[in-house]
């Protein structure tokens, strides 16, 4: 059995991961995805097939249709290299994705479904999405035009996705150093000495690849611009609890459902069959997000439990009561990331500082899923920005 706690699904598209899991001999297969999506709304629970529920109304539907084809034809308008030089993004970051969706679109069920679609990947942090880096999420992340125009079915890794990273350490042998977290990055024209509490290493050049907020929490000899400490002050993390529960049986599948949930209320409001390849032993996968998760999380994990549980009784029936064993992790509450699933952009905050995002400093560079132009927030996008900055460095040292 595997369970995974972190990133884990390969979209189609994400030629960088696919192509990592081939090296490094760790197969993929595809998510379990047949059957029917259970959806809870206004207490009432139904089931339904492809993208709408039942209740949704034609006009609801073209409205959603509608707004994703104006969203996408904005986003094309502008470099992803550089958001906000592009006209209108002034007024665009100035300017919250959902009060431009309550000004523009009369359906509420099109403006939930379009939000979630943009902001899901951030897992519902604390301030408002500009409507400026939701268009730049909506390219990059792909995850609303993906629902509205699928390629393909998802995949994950057989034997979970934290092979890649012990299969990778592994090829670098004593090279990677655990349990030495660094405090301190003194850097200058001479190079890069990081320090932790257990030892010191030297460099030409360092790679920082922390989320911004974290980032900016190591203390850096000289101080770093303002601009970027400006940045990473802003750049808040979304916060997701993601709970497993183990079953004897996939019963969910004598009901002919996928496993899937679209819920308007309730702790768990998104889940998935995360069963491996051959389908034992049974598991569901639950996203608690955004305040759900700051509510809960300072709860205990028997509460925690048993609110996960009363959601997926009233999803799946009585058989989801009774699991064999019952797992989670705080994404909020890990000291090495501090949220789910990135940082994200705020209003106002990529007209000011864009541009630092991910621009090196000296001998200081800067990567991670936050600063990929493509697939931002994904283990894509995180592999994206590795090939990029790595390029980077042997342009400076050869220069």
């Amino acid at each position: 059995m595997f369970i995974d706690h972190g990133g884990q699904w390969v979209s189609p598209g994400q030629t960088s991961l696919m192509n990592l899991a081939r090296e490094l001999g760790v197969s993929l297969f595809d998510t379990w995805h047949q059957g029917r999506t259970v959806d809870w709304h206004e207490g009432k629970r139904t089931t339904y097939e492809g993208l709408y529920p039942s209740y949704w109304t034609t006009a609801d539907e073209d409205e959603a249709e509608s707004v994703v084809e104006q969203l996408t034809k904005m986003a094309d308008s502008f470099n992803l290299e550089s958001p906000w030089l592009a006209d209108g993004a002034d007024e665009w970051d100035d300017e919250t994705l959902d009060h431009w969706l309550e000004r523009n679109v009369s359906s509420e069920l099109a403006r939930k479904l379009v939000s979630r679609g943009i902001v899901g990947v951030f897992g519902g942090g604390p301030g408002d999405l500009s409507l400026l880096a939701a268009l730049f999420v909506l390219r990059s992340a792909q995850d609303l035009i993906r629902r509205f125009s699928p390629k393909g079915i998802d995949q994950r890794f057989v034997g979970g996705a934290q092979q890649l990273s012990i299969k990778m350490a592994k090829c670098l042998g004593n090279r990677v150093v655990l349990g030495a977290w660094v405090s301190q990055l003194n850097h200058g024209d001479d190079g890069v000495m990081a320090i932790s509490d257990k030892l010191s290493v030297r460099a030409k050049r360092a790679i920082v690849t922390l989320p911004p907020t974290l980032a900016g929490r190591i203390r850096y000899q000289p101080a770093l611009p303002a601009a970027r400490d400006h940045l990473t002050e802003s750049t808040p993390m979304g916060w997701v609890i993601k709970a497993h529960c183990v079953y004897r049986s996939r019963f969910w599948r004598e009901a002919r459902l996928s496993g899937a949930v679209t819920s308007d209320e309730g702790a768990v409001r998104t889940t998935a069959d995360n069963s491996p390849p051959c389908g034992s032993p049974a598991i569901l996968v639950g996203f608690i997000e955004g305040q759900a998760a700051r509510d809960l999380a300072p709860k205990s994990i028997e509460e925690r439990r048993a609110a996960v549980l009363a959601d997926f009784v009233r999803y799946f029936g009585d058989q989801a009561a009774e699991p064999r064993a019952y797992y989670e992790h705080s994404w909020g509450d890990d000291e090495f990331s501090r949220g789910a699933y990135g940082g994200y952009w705020t209003q106002g905050l990529w007209t000011a500082y864009g541009p630092v995002l991910r621009d090196p400093i000296g001998t200081l560079h800067w990567a991670g899923t936050e600063t990929s132009v493509e697939w931002n927030g994904k283990m894509e996008g995180a592999l994206l920005s590795a090939e990029r900055v790595a390029a980077e460095v042997l342009d400076a040292l050869r220069s």
